[in-house]
């Protein structure tokens, strides 16, 4: 998913990958390495605002 091109990114996508970032621990011990680079990944992939998005 976090491949997609931008013109296949909709709301929906976006709006999932924002829940599975939420989701993930931010700091601390029980953020892993994984975690962390997932977060940044999921940064950069809904760094662009939806309506940028919607055509």
């Amino acid at each position: 998913m976090l491949d997609l091109p931008i013109e296949q990114r909709n709301f929906g996508i976006t709006s999932s990958a924002q829940r599975v970032h939420a989701a993930l621990p931010s700091s601390g011990r029980s953020a892993g390495g994984a975690a962390v680079d997932l977060r940044e990944e999921i940064e950069a992939f809904t760094a662009n605002p939806t309506s940028v998005l919607i055509r």
